[in-house]
């Protein structure tokens, strides 16, 4: 396979964006869109009546056409992202949060790509905002994996594939999803090797609702399907950075815990689509207090200790548990995670780690939440708690089982 990015042999620019081309020709269902399609898409966008109502939704001062004029001008994805994405995003965070802070990020080379593995909080969010914070530091953005599930409207896949999001098909037949991963599997290798992008994908599929973040095997499983090297050599050529996303106020706490209580209660929970809309909506609109990234250091010697294991599976297991494990080191834990912690367990073992103050600002903040979710309160308040307590759990106590009502 030709190395686009690192090639020896200097081919002229029109044949290398030729051979771009044809390449991303062969993942045209799921890719993000790139330079060509740009323009296009964009106009395409733009005469979808549903999104003139999300660009009034998103700049509330400004004339909508006056915006639409300046997008139909736009002829690259990046100039989408600085133009449209980032400017929003800027409000955003200075009308909605108390700061949002990094660590870690000098670690990183801005030249080279890397795969940001990362616990998973909040549909929007988590990527829109580890994109946010690397352009703002002189990094190239990410393409992001995102659901297929979450793509309820063709705008919204014209919207997100425009901002450098590519397709997970879910819900496909057992024959069809293998096939899907590997072509899945065969991008993502494709993207970091190839085109030299860096990538965003969760430890999971779907968001964390308890507060449990736990990277599953089967997503390792995936992204190594397209490699015929070892896991080692393979994950070692990825450049895996793990990437801990903390929230100080869960924008989507008051839904979560009421679709936990529902599955408690019920033994199931059917979301109806529009659902991950309001998620996706409160994400943006809640208030979020502080917010930190910590990127940690891309995975290198750690991946050797794989090497002493002769079970795939088991060799699958520990890398999940080493990207755990720097994830909940990398957590930045606010006073309401100490707070929950010691109400759910009737201690007092963080009492030091916040005042009276922020002690009775949880606990408002909480009872507000929960208010008007039906049912046992006192289980819905222990559902509740969990989803800011779990994270203690898993920096502090590795042995101890994290809360679970589901």
């Amino acid at each position: 396979m030709v190395s686009f990015t690192s090639c020896q042999v200097q081919l002229p620019l029109p044949l290398l964006i030729q051979l771009m081309m044809q390449s991303e020709d062969k993942y045209q269902s799921i890719r993000c869109y790139n330079d060509s399609d740009a323009n296009t898409k964009i106009n395409e966008l733009l005469s979808e009546e549903r999104f003139g109502k999300v660009l009034s939704f998103l700049y509330p001062e400004e004339k909508v056409e006056g915006i639409k004029e300046f997008l139909k001008n736009i002829k690259t994805i990046k100039g989408f992202q600085k133009g449209l994405v980032h400017p929003y995003l800027t409000k955003m965070v200075k009308n909605t949060t108390a700061g949002l802070s990094f660590s870690g990020l000098k670690y990183l080379d801005p030249r080279r790509s890397y795969l940001f593995i990362s616990n998973h909080r909040d549909i929007v969010l988590d990527s829109a905002l580890l994109n946010f914070l690397l352009l703002e530091n002189k990094f190239n953005t990410t393409e992001i994996a995102i659901g297929s599930n979450l793509l309820i409207f063709p705008w919204i896949e014209i919207l997100v594939r425009l901002n450098k999001s590519f397709l997970v098909k879910r819900n496909l037949p057992v024959r069809e999803m293998l096939k899907a991963s590997r072509e899945l599997s065969s991008y993502i290798n494709y993207t970091l090797q190839e085109k030299g992008s860096s990538i965003w994908i969760a430890q999971k599929e779907g968001r964390t609702k308890d507060g449990n973040d736990k990277t599953q095997p089967a997503l390792l499983k995936m992204l190594n399907m397209d490699s015929d090297d070892s896991i080692v050599r393979s994950f070692k050529k990825m450049r895996i950075v793990p990437v801990s996303i903390s929230y100080e106020i869960e924008p989507c706490d008051k839904l979560k815990a009421k679709e936990l209580y529902k599955k408690f209660k019920e033994g199931a929970y059917v979301k109806d689509p529009k659902e991950d809309l309001l998620s996706m909506s409160g994400g943006l609109n809640n208030f979020k207090g502080r917010i930190h990234y910590t990127f940690g250091k891309p995975l290198k010697r750690k991946l050797f200790k794989l090497k002493r294991i002769h079970n795939r599976n088991e060799q699958f297991s520990k890398l999940a548990t080493i990207i755990d494990s720097q994830i909940y080191k990398g957590y930045k834990l606010f006073p309401g995670n100490y707070a929950a912690y010691d109400i759910l367990f009737n201690s007092d073992n963080f009492k030091d780690k916040y005042t009276d103050i922020e002690f009775e600002e949880f606990t408002k903040h909480m009872n507000k939440q929960i208010e008007d979710i039906e049912g046992d309160k006192k289980i819905i308040k222990m559902i509740f708690l969990q989803i800011y307590a779990n994270p203690v759990v898993n920096r502090y106590y590795l042995r101890q089982k994290p809360v679970s009502f589901v």
